[in-house]
């Protein structure tokens, strides 16, 4: 089957569109709820140490929490969820995937073995993976295509905003628990802090999931529509062959996004533990120096990457905003090299604000971009290839490399920052062939 997506003039027509005010409302509760995502399945990295000894863990056990025990879930329930929410009501999927990790979030406050942890991190994984293919479908059918930039890139600030408030309000909240009187649940028991701390993150987000259930679903835009004009109903196999034709453009982005995204999820589940036992920093410390350069330096990067990537599309550049996307992969490299060995904790912070600035760079711009040239049927399934490529190997091995290298290579866990060291070296260049190839990949597909 030749799939080509047509649209009707009503289709091209700004008043086929919701109104600024209601598309850019759905855009701020949405991103509100991505935010909390990153908040749920974050706040564990800040948590660690008092994990490890409550449940007698290592650091590769850990490792399978941060990382696999959420992320293999969360690929494999994304290609079936990308799909509903190319076919059915995307905001009804949202709100009963943000209930469920929620809830997955506040059970893993009541678990006591490591197995009990584990089951409740795959659950958060379950819940999260119906979030963005529905998300940026329907921020794509609330603006026309000349304006998804903006709203895009406020969507996907959600990545840093709910990784800082993850790390900034983890601290307040973990400082406040430890220094008061211990919680007793009834039917389960005492709770120590870091248990505490997960009930305390993990509910507030249901209120978010119930104010979705209220908003209405924009009109679905830039269809695949037959010679006679009805809407073509792809099929799984029609959908994966369309994005196998088209590898040459997509095989670069999840290639590309897949290398850095293990970077960004290794800092930012190993930073915390690295200031902890080599610097001696307390939780709640880093966790404030973190969580305000993600909140600082994240949203500045999808500001000045959106601009950036508009400037050079402006110029008559198709291939202008995965230009942006590999400037940005550039700041990355300094940052993911020199951070986990500097031996000034403060210095190293420096380096550390480049990877979420130059992450975002690329966040904004390869997104927007895969969306513009992914038809309608197509767009929920082919963001959670994407989600899948990213998580499976960036959320997956990213925080697991290193651990695997500190437990079973140096034997030492105070060489964690080596350990992330010799997996950006292996990682830096791969990222930045892949996105260069991007500036080709999109000028072809729209030349």
């Amino acid at each position: 089957m030749n799939v080509a997506p047509t649209t009707s003039t009503s289709d091209q027509d700004s008043s086929a569109y919701p109104s600024s005010t209601r598309a850019w409302g759905l855009v701020v509760v949405l991103t509100i709820a991505y935010a909390i995502s990153f908040i749920d399945r974050q706040i564990i990295s800040l948590m660690v140490e008092p994990i490890k000894a409550y449940l007698d863990l290592s650091d590769t056990q850990i490792s399978l929490l941060m990382g696999p025990a959420f992320a293999v879930f969360y690929t494999i329930m994304g290609i079936p969820l990308g799909r509903v929410a190319d076919k059915f009501n995307r905001r009804n999927l949202i709100v009963v995937g943000m209930s469920l990790w929620c809830l997955m979030t506040a059970a893993s406050g009541l678990a006591r073995s490591f197995m009990q942890l584990f089951l409740a991190r795959m659950g958060i994984g379950v819940g999260e993976a119906a979030l963005s293919p529905a998300a940026l479908s329907m921020i794509s059918d609330s603006f026309p295509p000349e304006k998804r930039t903006s709203p895009i890139g406020f969507y996907n600030s959600a990545i840093y905003i709910g990784s800082g408030l993850a790390l900034v309000l983890g601290g307040i909240v973990i400082h406040f628990v430890s220094t008061s009187p211990s919680v007793v649940v009834p039917f389960v028991g005492e709770l120590v802090p870091w248990q505490t701390t997960f009930l305390i993150v993990g509910l507030p987000g249901l209120g978010i999931a119930a104010i979705i259930g209220f908003m209405r679903e924009p009109t679905r835009k830039d269809v695949i529509k037959s010679e006679d004009g009805d809407v073509v109903e792809l099929t799984m196999r029609e959908a994966l062959d369309y994005v196998w034709k088209k590898r040459s453009i997509y095989g670069p982005i999840f290639i590309g996004m897949a290398v850095v995204s293990g970077v960004n999820f290794m800092f930012q589940g190993w930073i915390p533990t690295l200031y902890q036992r080599v610097h001696g920093w307390d939780a709640s410390s880093i966790g404030y120096a973190f969580g305000v350069i993600l909140l600082i330096f994240g949203p500045l990067g999808i500001f000045l990457g959106g601009r950036l990537g508009d400037y050079f599309s402006n110029k008559g550049d198709s291939g202008g905003h995965a230009k942006a996307a590999f400037v940005g992969s550039l700041f990355m490299m300094p940052g993911m090299i020199i951070t986990p060995i500097l031996p000034d904790p403060k210095l190293a912070l420096v380096g550390l604000a480049l990877i979420p600035f130059g992450m975002a760079f690329i966040t904004v711009n390869i997104v927007s971009s895969m969306l513009r040239v992914t038809p309608n049927q197509m767009r929920g399934l082919t963001y959670a290839l994407l989600l899948m490529a990213i998580t499976f190997t960036g959320m997956s091995l990213g925080p697991f490399l290193p651990a695997l290298i500190t437990d079973y290579v140096f034997g030492n866990e105070m060489m964690v920052g080596y350990s992330m060291l010799i997996v950006s070296l292996s990682t830096a260049f791969v990222s930045n062939i892949a996105f260069y190839k991007c500036i080709g990949a999109f000028r072809s597909a729209e030349s």
